[in-house]
């Protein structure tokens, strides 16, 4: 019968100090893993979900709505020193709406509506002849893109803040904070349908 040799690898002692520090260091990697592992947002109870997106949708059909229903405007306009008459009138709009769920209690719901536009505008002597003019495109004065931002409480959606970037050619890019009492602005020139029901305009000042 022939016998065959086993080969035994010799086992490592490894000193008692020497396993400490590999397991303080295996510990410190798991936990700095844990670490920057991304949270997710809290999933939110399926009613409060659908309630959220429901009502929000409504909004943004209304917001939709009242952008299509532009019309262009005259009114005089203070242009390099000279008071002269403008019509000013809005291309058709690209409306970008998006709900996001939160870790917060008090609002479990943000939401965002981005509208992107053109702005057209010419300009004329008197009022009759500013009513006359027909905006084509190469009346373009500049592409606009307005975002507003919204919080859902649980019961209705509240506006929070909103922004316009302006691009004119030619000139550098512009950021405008807006205000409420520009977003509710009547006509044409506000976006009065893009705010909920439950928001109160400022009151005029006298």
């Amino acid at each position: 019968m022939r016998h065959q040799s086993l080969h035994v690898q010799p086992a490592v002692h490894q000193h008692p100090a020497t396993r400490l520090r590999t397991a303080l260091c295996v510990a410190a990697a798991c936990a700095a893993l844990a670490a920057c592992k991304p949270q997710a947002a809290p999933q939110q109870p399926a009613a409060a979900t659908q309630q959220a997106n429901e009502s929000f949708a409504t909004l943004v059909q209304a917001c939709t709505q009242f952008v299509a229903a532009r019309t262009p405007h005259v009114g005089k306009a203070d242009i390099a020193g000279n008071s002269v008459w403008t019509k000013t009138g809005y291309s058709p709009a690209q409306v970008q709406p998006e709900v996001m769920a939160t870790e917060s209690a008090v609002t479990p719901f943000v939401g965002k509506i981005v509208i992107k536009d053109n702005e057209a505008r010419a300009t004329a002597a008197t009022d009759a002849e500013a009513q006359a003019i027909t905006l084509t495109p190469a009346h373009l004065l500049s592409n606009r893109t307005h975002t507003f931002v919204y919080s859902f409480d649980g019961q209705q959606w509240r506006w929070q803040n909103g922004q316009r970037l302006t691009k004119i050619p030619g000139q550098n890019d512009r950021m405008d904070e807006l205000a409420l009492a520009e977003v509710s602005a009547p006509g044409s020139q506000g976006f009065a349908g893009c705010l909920p029901a439950s928001t109160t305009p400022p009151a005029a000042t006298k």
